[in-house]
Formats: C-alpha cells, structure tokens, sequence
C-alpha cells in the first residue's frame, strides 16, 4: 500500500505525512515529496530538512491522524540517548539499582558500585563513565612527580569496567551506550536483567 501511495504522490507531485524508522531520529514523522521509486527505496524530498534523501520503503508509514504507529511495534526500537550525563543520571538511576547497583554521581562522572551484605556500598567502582577533557604526563623529577604535556584530548569521554579493556569515545552517546550495556553485563543481580 505504501508503494501505491508512493507513485501516486509521485504522479501529483503531492507529498506525503509519514513516520520513518530509519535514519538518525527513527520514527519522526516527516512531510515528503516522493522524486522516484526503485530497488525497495524511495528517493524524495524531506520538506523537514529541505534535503533530497533516500528512505527504504519497509521503514516508511502513512500517517493517519488518530492511529497510533503500525511499524514502532515490530520494528527495533531506537537505543535512547541523553544530552548531559545529569539527565542520564535522572533517567537510569532507578533503573540501574534495580540491577544492583548503588549508583555514584560526580561532576561529569557516574559510576556504578557493589554492595557488602550490610548494605555498605564497595569504594572501587566495577563500571564508571568519566570525563577528562585534558591528558597529561606524570613526570619524576628526582623530587616529586610533576604533570607535564597537558593536551586536549580528542575522546574525553571514558568508560571502564572491571576486567574489561578500558574504552574511550569523542561521541557521548556512544560512551553512554557503552557504559549501560556494561551496567547491565556485569550487573550484580546477573545479565539478564535489562535498563
């Protein structure tokens, strides 16, 4: 049907409400101005961003006022991510206790701790999201141990875990991603729990 709807739109030079589960905002619903069809794609014009693109047609749906999405019920959803590490910390608080974790928060640092039986939260976190902006050398200069070569680093953002390899990223979102998949696989309470 969608197909259909395509060439029509193409043959009147209409355009069209869709939701589209694909691209950077998956599920956004968008006027087109469908161009050509072919391949299973459709190239068009987004009158959202005034751009030519190309949408697979499978990840595209009408937009029927008062009809809730077809497609966001089968189709993956989206991995959801935060703008400050404030609003993540807001979100996956509640979520990340309930995996087990007593959940630490400072400055621009959020990191997750095992609990003792008494309740009594283990200093050394097992997960942490961190940022450093700048990396430096720590120098012995006979006296003491001095920093030297301060540079701004080009992926400040820093996930570690225990008995992981340390993972560092310029992109916050992808840190974020990463730092809940290891909340989640090293969660005290098992891996099978989800955030």
């Amino acid at each position: 049907m969608i197909a259909e709807n395509l060439q029509n739109a193409i043959a009147s030079g209409a355009s069209l409400r869709v939701r589209y589960f694909g691209g950077s905002t998956p599920g956004r619903e968008r006027d087109i101005q469908p161009i050509s069809v072919k391949d299973g794609k459709v190239r068009a014009r987004c009158l959202l961003s005034d751009e030519i693109k190309t949408f697979i047609i499978e990840k595209i749906e009408l937009v029927v006022d008062g009809e809730p999405s077809q497609l966001a019920s089968i189709l993956p959803q989206p991995i959801v991510t935060f703008q400050t590490v404030d609003v993540l910390t807001f979100f996956k608080t509640a979520a990340l206790q309930a995996l087990g974790w007593a959940v630490q928060r400072e400055g621009e640092n959020i990191s997750l701790h095992r609990t003792l039986k008494n309740g009594k939260m283990i200093q050394k976190p097992d997960v942490s999201l961190r940022y450093e902006a700048i990396a430096y050398d720590l120098v012995f200069d006979g006296e003491q141990v001095r920093e030297t070569n301060h540079r701004e680093r080009s992926r400040p953002w820093i996930v570690s875990a225990k008995k992981q390899a340390t993972k560092t990223y310029g992109d916050f979102g992808k840190a974020q991603t990463s730092f809940l998949e290891f909340a989640k696989s090293l969660s005290p309470l098992g891996p099978s729990h989800n955030t």
